[in-house]
């Protein structure tokens, strides 16, 4: 197996994932429409495969310099998965969120699995244990939160999330990260709940890069992943042999 090369396009980051013998050890954080960041990286590993998750369009500059390396896979709702997608729209799907339930799948084939993915905005997507993936939900995101109350009031100031909260805020500052903050692990916490009322021995799988906001020690059955994106990438490119 030759390198293979997974990138995740956030709304917020940027980044890539070697994988493979000499494969360099460390994510790549890059601008898409600058990527020279990338490029001194593919020079020195050039991949044999890649693939992408994109949840805007992508640069074409960025398309050039990978295909001059390899071939560039656009993953979407109808790349073969292991799993089964019975969403209504699934042509309006992200793919990240497609990306991540494969990585759930590939972490806990045969269990009933809610992914939680902490970026611009929360999603929840559940993954049964029949390997169908049902849906989910999409709420704010925590900066999109503080931004959200600065942007649509008249004196709220903007706001810096925290791991670090009061319940009680005794500032304005923090009574904002307080609503947001904790208001985000109340929600967190409360969906949990309900999945776990419908799907027996849910286990939950919480990513992305505000998860450090989330406390995932309270139970046994909630697991942290920081790369959930570029996780399932790899695991869809093992599943279709692509390098």
């Amino acid at each position: 197996m030759g390198i293979r090369l997974a990138i995740d396009l956030g709304n917020t980051a940027s980044k890539a994932l070697f994988s493979g013998t000499g494969a360099p050890d460390d994510l790549v954080f890059f601008d898409p429409e600058s990527p020279e960041a990338l490029q001194m990286v593919l020079e020195a590993h050039p991949p044999s495969a890649a693939i992408i998750s994109s949840v805007r369009e992508i640069p074409q500059a960025l398309t050039v310099l990978i295909e001059q390396y390899c071939n560039l896979q656009q993953l979407s709702h109808l790349t073969p998965l292991p799993f089964s997608i019975e969403y209504q729209t699934p042509e309006t799907l992200g793919r990240d969120r497609i990306a991540a339930v494969a990585a759930a799948y590939a972490r806990f084939p045969g269990r009933n699995v809610l992914v939680i993915d902490m970026g611009t905005c929360i999603t929840y997507d559940l993954l049964t244990a029949k390997g169908i993936y049902q849906g989910g939900a999409i709420s704010p995101g925590i900066n999109m939160r503080l931004k959200a109350m600065n942007a649509f009031t008249s004196r709220l100031p903007l706001a810096e999330a925290s791991t670090k909260v009061p319940l009680i805020g005794q500032t304005t500052l923090q009574s904002l990260q307080s609503g947001a903050v904790n208001g985000a692990r109340a929600e967190i916490g409360g969906i949990i709940r309900m999945y776990e009322e419908k799907f027996p021995e849910l286990l939950v799988l919480v990513g992305g890069g505000d998860n450090i906001y989330f406390d995932s020690k309270f139970k046994n059955s909630i697991f942290a992943a920081s790369n959930l994106v570029l996780e399932g990438l790899q695991a869809i490119m093992e599943f279709n042999k692509i390098g």
